[in-house]
Formats: C-alpha cells, sequence, structure tokens
C-alpha cells in the first residue's frame, strides 16, 4: 500500500468510532443505558447495604435473626423489584442483562433460606453461583455499556 492509502484509511477510522457512537446515541441506546443506571442503582445501593450489614454482625445468634428477620425478607422484595423492573425495558439486549442480576439475587436468596436449614454445603453452592452471577452480570453490564457508549464508573463498597 502506498502511503496515501494508508493515510486515508487512518483518517478514517476515527470516523468510523464517531459514527458508531453517535448511532448509539441518536437509536436512544445511550439514554436507555443511562437511565437503566440511574433506576437500578437504588436497587444496587439496597443489595450492597445489606451486605454491609451483615459483615458487621459478630454473633451467630444475631446473625441468625438478621438472616430470617431482615436479610431474606429484603432479598425477597429486592427480587419482586428488579422482576418488576425487568418488565419495563424494551430492548432484549439489556433484558438479558438486567435478568442476570435478578438471577442472581434469587440464588443469594436461596442461599441464606439454605444456610438457615443449617445445609452449609448447599448454602455454599448458592453463595458462590451468587456470586459468579453477579460477576457476570457485572461484567455484561459494562460491556453492553461500552458498546451504547456509555463509560460506567465502578464505585469500592468502601466509598458507599
Amino acid at each position: 500500500m502506498n502511503k496515501k492509502v494508508i493515510t486515508s484509511l487512518l483518517g478514517i477510522i476515527p470516523l468510523l468510532f464517531v459514527g458508531y457512537y453517535l448511532f448509539q446515541n441518536v437509536s436512544g441506546n445511550t439514554d436507555l443505558m443511562l437511565t437503566y443506571l440511574e433506576e437500578t442503582d437504588e436497587l444496587t445501593n439496597e443489595y450492597l447495604l445489606l451486605g454491609q450489614q451483615e459483615f458487621e454482625i459478630e454473633s451467630e445468634e444475631e446473625l441468625e435473626t438478621f438472616t430470617s428477620e431482615v436479610l431474606i425478607p429484603a432479598l425477597e422484595s429486592l427480587i419482586a423489584k428488579s422482576d418488576e423492573y425487568g418488565k419495563t425495558i424494551e430492548k432484549e439486549e439489556l433484558i438479558e442483562v438486567h435478568s442476570m442480576q435478578s438471577a442472581a439475587l434469587v440464588k443469594h436468596l436461596e442461599a441464606e433460606r439454605a444456610w438457615l436449614a443449617g445445609e452449609e454445603d448447599q448454602a455454599d453452592m448458592f453463595y458462590e453461583e451468587s456470586d459468579r452471577l453477579y460477576t457476570e452480570y457485572e461484567e455484561a453490564l459494562n460491556k453492553l455499556a461500552k458498546k451504547w457508549g456509555v463509560e460506567i464508573e465502578w464505585e469500592d463498597g468502601e466509598d458507599q
């Protein structure tokens, strides 16, 4: 290739990236992702707060009481809110990503119920599955956000 062709190609590549992100913005995907992040922020914060509260409990008895009286009902509520919110999403790609969050919450709930029932091996399996699903949700959300022209700035749990 000659230098003129290479220079022309190098000039076109940035235009393609700009055009792609402009298309995402015009198609509404960028706004949809920003809205999704804003509207699901409360769910995420509630979930993280539960984990923080659980972590601060020192005795087994307090933990059992917290799990049965606070954590399980709160997880049930979060799952219901997540499922309801999922029904409002119109883009299939975002529905698939959002369903991963709901699945992670369901596995966490199953883990807590198993732990209360004294089924520790089963509980451990559900905790691991919940963690794996939530990590996959965050990765898929990040990937879709980038595809739709949005950069997610993740915060440490300690910052909240």
